[in-house]
């Protein structure tokens, strides 16, 4: 199972039984302390282990021996194997590599000598007797080889009796000389490239306490800060879990400080390379001279388990070494894919698992070697939506029924579930929220924004920032009132020409009614006309005055009739259109009802609400007690005792009672007549002066109402615009994490002034020069990003209503005042996203650069921590933005999301420190013939996997090492790995 570079569990300075100085272990022989030796590594899942000694490789090589005789090692009382084949297999699997603990003068300020570890590649121990140990020497020039220390113990005390006595007393006493291995280093490239050496940075016995009070981040001055600066520059790495430590050779010290930018991490970068020789890893391991204390510490590092693989924490110092409890780069299980699989039976394609890594994947290739199609069949498997998958002609990128019949296509999932691509249609996505972004995807999303054509990427950014559930409920919510406030606009606006309809009919009405001063004349004098009436027919003045007084009494009574006619039907209105309302709230009540997930909140909420149900049966009694039935006789009465029942009796029996009143004074008949004449004259009079007064009181009401209602519409209109500014205030939240990576999106209400100009104008006649009177809506060259001050817009916007109403902005006549309002106020409004990279705007970039920022936007805004699927995404980038800006963001990213990308660009593959290397291949597609057995074929491994061409091998991807492909397939390959190399100044020769 290789998934390439993998986070372990590595333990660096473990010394063993036998240890040639401060021997601690109680274990009676080597076999009883490697029996617990091994147990505690394996529970401690310790993978990779440093067995350390002074001077010496010996307790390395008992080590090596145990594992190589375990299948044989018995426990003596049962005679069964000490451990069970699963252990044993775990065991063997464990990298033994030796670590030579040495000690330098100068001591320090609390007199204890210098540690330096010097880390060994395995293979390399046959040389190290000539190259490492028979060529140091100390200040006396004793070389350190075991002859060396023997003698060098003789030299200290002329009593020790045997050569074991004066070893340990050599090895106690024994120091180095700086420049004898710093000679070694620069002279034997063998010995640099099979070494790693560790320097101890303690107080004790470390570089950082030669100076007394020596603060590690401090200018250096004095005749020490040589002598310090040569230990650290001959170093690769850091034995030490300080915190300062780890940020300082890391070129980070400074990055909590306020103002840290890019040119400031760049410069201390520099100075610490200029300083130190480069930036190094700081490591921990639990120094064990006992059983007690074994694999107490440990360090992760990402690698695969062989020297090569260790080497690689010299590059990248950061990203492959964490001291930590928890394992780095957490990602949950199923947002991992683990592996994938084709199902070719006519072995069309490779049928075995190809083994994926939670971190960065690159698939590499010649042309047409089936990289993209690896990665689309991983594409086409989890997408629901696969519209991506798509060309330009609305075909697939890839038929794969076309190129095998019975293909398949497995991925499996890192928490143990399987999907085929060709499955059941109703089975759903195993990750159904992965991101797919096929070659070219990037350049046509940034064209159009380049180009101002069209809107694509705008839509793209508020749906990335809308996968996050938080921010979707918001925006949903942002949506849901704005449409309401829409309709509530448009509602406004009908009612508004609803009323003006009205007040037109009104005055319609109104010019059918007499003239006022006419109708006023002719009662007062038909009233004087009717009292002389009354006094040629013999009534006094007493009699007159309560004639008067019962006429008026009358007057009263048809206008207390009239009022009772309006009261009534206004009621009857208003209680059927209530009860339509509270039927629909009884609607929208059983919704929200049922869309409510928990039990005792539809509980609460229908108990809360039952008020509703208490309303509507409230308003239907008071409809039903208002009913009006007719009689046999075929009157219409009220079968219910109410309100109105009781004024309409009261009427009645008042207007019977004034007409037996007024019967005493009927006494000339003639005369009486006239007198009715006159009456009824005056009656109609009045009433028609009375209906004059009520419709100039309607048509004032209504006046009134209409600037209210106008009032209201452009309160609503604001309304809109504050929406829009409230939902970007809301999710402001989820841009502002992009800012670290040098990009900001600034959301901006804006108005598509393109729209607005072109809608207007389409129903305004033109031939009318004052239109162009209203440059800040109706101007032709407006961009929708153009700024503008809102309430500028809305006072234009009252202009042009106005204008419209008023007739001084003619439109034509296919069209009417309502539509053409409706039209002015729609909501022209969008929430725009603007894009800037370290200060320049998105628009003015150049198409690569463009695609570049675009990838970070898919990437950076996608609350997903599902796969990223990258079909060669330098694609228009120049170099510079690939080195430097795709390179680190890949770097970063792949620490929070899985990550696969097809690529042809080492920069890719070599510098953002791919973590698995997956190399295509297609027979008849390259210069050299493979004997593959399968026509489209993979391998995979780690960057660090490395193994020299062999010519007889004949099948194509066996035949080399993944560095080795790398540099032969990937255009520069070979000079991106010196390149990455020179810049830690630790460089090994790539064939």
């Amino acid at each position: 199972m290789n998934k390439g570079s993998e986070w372990r569990k590595w333990n660096f300075h473990v010394h063993t039984k036998g240890t040639n100085k401060n021997d601690q272990f109680t274990s009676r022989n080597m076999d009883e302390f490697f029996y617990t030796f091994f147990k505690k590594a394996i529970e401690n899942g310790i993978e990779a282990i440093g067995i350390t000694d002074y001077f010496s490789l010996d307790r390395y090589k008992d080590a090596i021996q145990y594992v190589l005789e375990i299948d044989s090692k018995i426990n003596n009382t049962t005679q069964q194997k000490l451990f069970s084949e699963e252990e044993i297999s775990t065991i063997k699997k464990i990298f033994l590599f030796p670590n030579v603990e040495l000690r330098m003068l100068p001591s320090t300020d609390r007199a204890r000598l210098i540690n330096i570890h010097c880390i060994f590649n395995p293979t390399y121990v046959p040389q190290l007797e000539n190259d490492f140990f028979g060529h140091l020497s100390n200040q006396d020039g004793i070389k350190m080889n075991k002859h060396g220390l023997i003698e060098y113990g003789r030299g200290l005390d002329p009593n020790l009796s045997t050569d074991e006595l004066r070893y340990k007393k050599g090895v106690d006493n024994f120091t180095i000389d700086l420049k004898s291995l710093k000679e070694l280093i620069a002279n034997n490239k063998n010995f640099k490239d099979n070494c790693i050496i560790i320097v101890s940075n303690s107080n004790n016995d470390g570089a950082s306490a030669i100076q007394k009070h020596y603060d590690l981040f401090e200018n250096e001055d004095g005749s020490l800060d040589g002598l310090r600066k040569s230990i650290y520059q001959i170093s690769n790495s850091i034995f030490s879990t300080n915190e300062k430590d780890i940020k300082y050779f890391l070129g980070k010290r400074l990055e909590a400080t306020e103002g840290y930018n890019e040119e400031i991490y760049k410069k201390e970068v520099e100075d610490v390379i200029r300083n130190r020789g480069s930036l190094k890893p700081c490591l921990v391991g639990c120094d064990s001279h006992s059983e007690a204390t074994l694999f107490s510490k440990f360090t992760w590092i990402k690698s695969d388990l062989t020297f090569e693989g260790l080497r690689q924490i010299c590059f990248e110092p950061e990203q492959r070494v964490k001291i930590q409890a928890s394992k780095p780069d957490f990602k949950e299980d199923k947002v991992v894919i683990e592996k994938v699989k084709f199902i070719s039976p006519s072995k069309k394609f490779r049928n075995e698992v190809i083994y994926l890594n939670p971190n960065l994947n690159v698939i590499i290739g010649g042309k047409s070697s089936g990289k993209s199609i690896l990665l689309f069949s991983i594409a086409k498997t989890l997408l629901p939506d696969q519209e991506i998958l798509k060309n330009d002609n609305d075909e697939e990128k890839y038929n794969l029924l076309s190129l095998e019949s019975d293909f398949n296509f497995e991925v499996s999932t890192k928490a143990g579930f399987s999907q085929l691509l060709f499955r059941d249609a109703n089975e759903n996505s195993i990750i159904p929220d992965i991101k797919y972004i096929p070659q070219n995807y990037l350049v046509k999303l940034a064209e159009p924004e380049i180009n101002k054509k069209g809107k694509p990427l705008n839509k793209l950014v508020r749906d990335l920032i809308n996968e996050d559930a938080d921010s979707k409920s918001k925006y949903d919510s942002f949506i849901s009132n704005v449409k309401q406030l829409d309709k509530d606009r448009e509602d406004k606006i009908n009612k508004y020409f609803d009323l003006l309809d009205e007040v037109e009919k009104l005055d319609e009405e109104l010019k059918t009614k007499s003239n006022k001063n006419v109708l006023e004349t002719n009662i007062s004098s038909n009233t004087t006309k009717v009292e002389e009436l009354n006094k040629e027919a013999g009534l006094n003045d007493d009699e007159l005055i309560k004639y008067k007084e019962l006429l008026e009494k009358d007057n009263k009574n048809k206008e207390r009739t009239e009022d009772f006619k309006n009261d009534y039907k206004v009621t009857k209105d208003f209680l059927n259109t209530s009860i339509e309302k509270v039927q629909e709230l009884k609607k929208l009540q059983s919704e929200f009802i049922l869309n409510l997930k928990g039990a005792k909140f539809s509980t609460y909420y229908r108990e809360k609400l039952s008020m509703i149900d208490t309303i509507e049966y409230q308003l239907v009694e008071l409809q039903k007690e208002i009913n009006i039935v007719k009689t046999e006789e075929g009157k219409n009465v009220f079968p219910n005792s109410n309100v109105f029942k009781t004024e309409i009796e009261e009427i009645q029996s008042e207007k019977a009672q004034i007409i037996t009143d007024l019967t005493p004074f009927v006494r000339n008949e003639e005369i009486q007549k006239q007198i009715k004449i006159l009456n009824e004259s005056i009656q109609n009079d009045k009433k028609l002066l009375f209906e004059i007064e009520n419709l100039n009181k309607q048509i004032t009401d209504k006046k009134i109402s209409i600037q209210s209602f106008k009032t209201e519409i452009f309160d609503l209109y604001d309304k809109v615009y504050n929406e829009y500014q409230k939902v970007i205030e809301e999710l402001k939240d989820r841009t502002i994490e992009l800012e670290k990576d040098g990009l900001k999106i600034e959301g901006i209400s804006q108005i598509n002034f393109s729209k607005i100009y072109k809608s207007i104008y389409q129903l305004s006649d033109g031939r009318k020069a004052h239109y162009r009177n209203f440059e800040k809506l109706l101007e032709t060259n407006k961009k929708s990003t153009d700024s503008f001050v809102y309430e500028e817009i809305k006072q234009e916007l009252i202009k042009i209503f106005d204008s419209i109403m008023d007739g001084t902005y003619a439109i034509l006549p296919s069209t009417n005042k309502k539509n053409a309002i409706k039209v002015l106020l729609e909501d022209y409004f969008f929430d725009y996203w603007k894009i800037t990279y370290k200060n320049d705007k998105l628009g003015e970039m150049s198409t690569g650069k463009a695609s570049f920022v675009i990838l970070m936007l898919i990437i950076g805004l996608s609350k997903s921590k599902s796969p990223i699927l990258i079909d060669q995404p330098e694609d228009n980038l120049d170099n510079r933005s690939i080195t430097k800006d795709l390179v680190n963001y890949l770097k970063n990213k792949k620490l929070e999301r899985q990550i696969i990308v097809v690529t042809h660009n080492a920069n890719i593959v070599v510098n953002a420190d791919a973590e698995n290397i997956i190399i295509a291949n297609q027979k008849g597609q390259n210069d050299t013939e493979s004997t593959s057995e399968y026509h489209f074929d993979y391998t995979n491994g780690a960057i660090e996997n490395s193994k020299q061409i062999d010519k007889n091998e004949t099948d194509l991807l066996k035949s080399m090492g993944v560095r080795e492909h790398i540099a032969e397939i990937v255009e520069g390959g070979k000079e991106a790995f010196i390149l990455r190399e020179k810049k830690y100044r630790f460089i090994k020769n790539i064939s």
